[in-house]
């Protein structure tokens, strides 16, 4: 299985005394990771007990501490690569954006490093040119060939005559 990175607090009762068993059951893990979170992590049990039993306060405590240490901000211009598992700067000509119902922006993009797909949303109310995922401003530009495309037209002024 693979190991989970954020522990919802809301699942913990308040004021409650759990098992080992409860927890493991609680989150879907195996009884061995939470003994493993006791002996080696730093988990506190109730002292003085046959059982191992653990306070609520304590688990919530210790998720909160363990969830913390598995968040990596993004900084501005960085969107979290799911493969390299950091925050990644996507290549600027990869970049698209769409408008989806509940007005956000849906950012595709593609990481420089592994070449994965990467999303991540804008809430419409930061989305203008100015962002820093925004397509136009992100668009490769065409080096100037020093050429002209099409000779100009000019118009010119007709005599009343």
């Amino acid at each position: 299985m693979a190991r989970k990175l954020i522990y919802s607090l809301r699942l913990i009762r308040w004021n409650y005394t759990y098992t080992v068993y409860e927890i493991a059951k609680l989150y879907g893990i195996s009884d061995d990771t939470v003994f493993r979170w006791i002996s080696r992590e730093g988990l506190k049990r109730i002292p003085g007990t046959k059982k191992y039993f653990v306070h609520s306060s304590d688990l919530r405590r210790f998720l909160e501490q363990k969830n913390a240490r598995n968040k990596q901000p993004c900084a501005e211009g960085e969107i979290y690569c799911c493969k390299c598992r950091k925050p990644r700067n996507p290549k600027s000509d990869s970049l698209k954006a769409r408008r989806i119902p509940n007005k956000s922006i849906k950012i595709f993009g593609r990481c420089d490093v592994c070449n994965t797909d990467l999303h991540t949303f804008v809430s419409g109310k930061k989305w203008s040119e100015l962002h820093p995922f925004h397509p136009d401003r992100n668009a490769p530009t065409k080096p100037p060939s020093g050429e002209q495309g099409t000779p100009r037209k000019c118009q010119t002024w007709k005599e009343a005559g």
